[in-house]
């Protein structure tokens, strides 16, 4: 059976100023967690591929060593073998956290199958990425839906997807679907400026 590619992120494990922050609708931070784990379990499959986009576990009132402990936990009970992160502000840099996945990288491109459009994933989002003008794809989070998303690019975090994965060739489907963002619309917003070089100020 052919693995299907998976993504989300903004998952905030164990964070439960997500909570109130997000307006997301659980009880507690451990009905979030339960939630979470629940949907990327019946959703994602164990041979396939997940690529989380950052901010897999949120800040713990604990510090660093227990915010990568609760990780792990959390790891443990995903069944989904292969899980690529994307690293997000929130995620602990720590060799002990990175080990968790099986690839880690600060921005992923690559290529899709269909049409060969160039795919853009981070977990900021970006006004402007590699190809925009040819129509690359760009996929983020970070904002969680609080981001007017710009051509073809989409926030895929889990609060813009009623709180689950959605599956790669989907979220490529649809920005496929959408205009591609012009050389019309490059319009110099800045004024002209120029630098003194002697140190004076305006």
């Amino acid at each position: 059976m052919a693995k299907t590619i998976w993504i989300s992120g903004d998952t905030h494990f164990g964070d439960a100023h997500a909570l109130s922050l997000f307006q997301r609708p659980f009880a507690d931070v451990e009905s979030m967690d339960a939630h979470f784990l629940e949907t990327l379990n019946r959703r994602v499959e164990k041979r396939d591929v997940l690529i989380h986009i950052g901010d897999f576990c949120g800040p713990h009132p604990a510090g660093q060593d227990a915010q990568v402990e609760h990780a792990r936990t959390m790891r443990r009970q995903i069944r989904c073998k292969e899980i690529r992160l994307i690293r997000g502000n929130h995620d602990p840099k720590s060799e002990r956290f990175y080990t968790l996945f099986e690839l880690v990288k600060d921005q992923m491109s690559f290529r899709r199958e269909i049409g060969n459009e160039r795919v853009i994933v981070c977990h900021y989002p970006l006004r402007a990425w590699r190809g925009q003008l040819s129509g690359a794809l760009h996929m983020y989070g970070h904002t969680h839906g609080a981001l007017q998303e710009v051509g073809r690019s989409m926030d895929v975090g889990v609060d813009c997807w009623n709180y689950a994965p959605l599956r790669l060739d989907h979220a490529m489907n649809l920005l496929i679907a959408r205009a591609v963002t012009g050389p019309s619309g490059w319009v110099r917003q800045q004024e002209v400026r120029e630098d003194a070089g002697d140190g004076a100020t305006t």
